[in-house]
């Protein structure tokens, strides 16, 4: 599957099936802020969300099923920011800035002079 970024609103404008139950809780969420998902190949079969608020995050856990069909990780701005910044000095000012850097290619390696590869 290819790496790719959708947000809930467009989940909520193309998918017509949803429960209104699950609806009105995807739109309470957008009422604090931003929400997208983020599929990257190095995290195969799984979906991570990103979230701007703590709360979100925290309400989206909740409601989450482990054992359904999607593997999915929720992670807000701030724990994303956390994140890209021990493997670098990125730090996101929204969630679509942080899943743009989760789907950029990594740095190449330098090579360290006298080795060879």
């Amino acid at each position: 599957m290819a790496a790719s970024i959708v947000s809930l609103q467009e989940i909520l404008a193309h998918d017509r099936s949803l429960f209104s139950s699950r609806r009105a809780f995807y739109e309470a969420l957008l009422t604090q802020g931003d929400v997208v998902a983020v599929r990257v190949n190095y995290l195969p079969g799984s979906l991570l969300w990103l979230v701007t608020t703590p709360t979100q995050a925290r309400l989206m856990r909740e409601v989450h099923d482990p054992d359904g069909a999607v593997e999915a990780t929720i992670l807000s701005l701030p724990e994303a920011r956390d994140l890209l910044s021990t493997v670098g000095d990125a730090v996101p000012a929204t969630v679509y800035e942080a899943a743009a850097w989760l789907l950029a290619p990594p740095p190449e390696e330098s090579q360290t002079p006298g080795k060879s590869s």
